[in-house]
């Protein structure tokens, strides 16, 4: 089950932004990821929903919506990146951004803010995000890419890749977790340019498949690593989050959820 893809008249004086909401069985939150992305006050959107064959009532949030979005598709898939990647083959814009069901852009004039007068010459715009972990708020500022040895810097729903270059440069599959690691890491270790913006982009949920996956995620992205190149340091590096992931899960076997949050924000 697909739409035709509704291609935007191009424009002299905007950039097309393209944003691409990846959602499977998300009736629950789909919604108001969708209307993040219609009421942003940039109006040279294209936007773009690929669902990995729902059956909860996704489909009937999507054709609700149906005349403010580019493009949509239902089915199967190989998993988030395999739909991911059929979002980058979809788009038409100049830029590209993922915000996934269940999270959304921080303010309406998001993107305004940061297309609407600037110009740029990198691969990947990139910027701050709000945490959202259910009960409180927790700002994440995003790092320089010189350390993304250490894990991401940012997350995707913070970031604009340019579109030919996405084009280029798909996610592999082969990482369930870290496709998105890899790709960012490939970026780093290429030498393509990034340019950090001093803004608040997203408010993600902390109920991604990396978050809930952590130990996975941090194995795959040690794999990334060394698959580039050995290093001890990086290696002992690895070593000690895996440590503190065995830590963390006997904390929260013994203490309640109130002291954990408390110590999350202690940490903010």
């Amino acid at each position: 089950m697909k739409s035709d893809l509704k291609t935007k008249k191009p424009s002299l004086n905007k950039l097309l932004i393209t944003v691409v909401t990846v959602v499977f069985n998300g009736v629950k939150f789909l919604e108001e990821t969708i209307k993040s992305v219609i009421n942003q006050t940039y109006d040279n959107i294209e936007y773009i929903i690929i669902d990995g064959g729902s059956t909860d009532g996704t489909i009937d949030i999507i054709k609700k919506y149906e005349d403010k979005i580019a493009y949509w598709v239902s089915e199967s898939d190989k998993g988030i990146y395999d739909a991911m990647n059929k979002g980058v083959d979809a788009a038409t814009g100049n830029w590209i951004n993922f915000m996934n069901a269940e999270d959304k852009f921080y303010s309406n004039t998001t993107i305004e803010k940061i297309f609407n007068t600037k110009q740029y010459t990198t691969k990947i715009i990139y910027g701050d995000v709000i945490i959202d972990y259910g009960n409180f708020l927790k700002v994440k500022k995003a790092k320089n890419f010189n350390k993304l040895w250490q894990g991401m810097v940012c997350s995707h729903q913070s970031t604009f890749i340019e579109s030919k270059y996405h084009k280029e440069n798909k996610f592999i599959l082969k990482y369930s977790i870290a496709g998105d690691f890899n790709f960012f890491y490939n970026v780093f270790k290429q030498n393509d340019k990034t340019t950090y913006i001093q803004n608040i982009i997203a408010i993600i949920s902390l109920d991604g498949v990396s978050d809930i996956n952590r130990l996975t995620a941090i194995r795959q992205n040690h794999r990334i690593i060394n698959n580039h190149k050995f290093n001890l340091k990086y290696n002992l590096y690895y070593l000690y989050l895996y440590v503190e992931q065995f830590i963390k899960k006997i904390i929260k076997l013994f203490l309640p959820k109130q002291i954990i949050d408390r110590i999350k924000k202690i940490k903010q």
